[in-house]
């Protein structure tokens, strides 16, 4: 069984309204998923599967879907392995270290995003691209920032997870990997 970590897109209180993690686990479990395990209310999830990413990632979309979310909502899967290399990248170590919290790192749903479009960007926040993702520095708080919205409008569909959230799903999906001897 590959590990798959799944981050949801758009997901809060409303949200959980219709989907609440509980349910959302369940589902993942009955769709023949092995140990589902949500961390942060936030649309974050660890798994135990088989298929490719792209086979995991349409299957959690339609999961979703089946729960009643919408399109909006949708799931990017990633493996251990690339939670691992952002980690180690850590293109911004000095953010990772005194604001991790005010850290944004997009996970994109298409395989080529198209990030051309970022050494014109003229704004306060640091933008590191590492292979298909982008990590930001907003160093002030993501409110006062227009950038999450022109990050989508540019590079396409994706959800972000502030540092500290990155590095807490590589613990657990590291930790679950290693436990089964890989």
């Amino acid at each position: 069984m590959a590990i798959f970590v799944v981050l949801l897109r758009a997901i809060g209180p409303i949200t959980h309204k219709i989907m609440s993690m509980a349910q959302w686990r369940e589902a993942v479990a009955d769709a023949g998923f092995e140990a589902p395990e949500t961390y942060v209310a936030t649309g974050n999830m660890i798994v135990e599967g088989s298929g490719t990413l792209a086979s995991v990632t349409r299957q959690m979309n339609e999961i979703v879907v089946g729960l009643g979310l919408g399109a909006g909502n949708r799931a990017i899967v990633r493996s251990p392995g690339q939670l691992a290399a952002l980690v180690r990248a850590n293109p911004l170590p000095e953010a990772a270290s005194t604001r991790p919290s005010q850290m944004g790192v997009y996970f994109f749903a298409s395989a080529a995003p198209d990030f051309s479009w970022i050494g014109d960007y003229q704004g306060p926040e640091n933008i590191r691209i590492e292979g298909k993702h982008l990590i930001v520095d907003y160093n002030g708080g993501v409110a006062n920032s227009k950038l999450p919205g022109l990050i989508e409008k540019r590079s396409g569909t994706a959800t972000a997870r502030n540092w500290n959230t990155l590095c807490g799903l590589h613990e657990r999906a590291t930790a679950r990997r290693n436990k089964q001897g890989h």
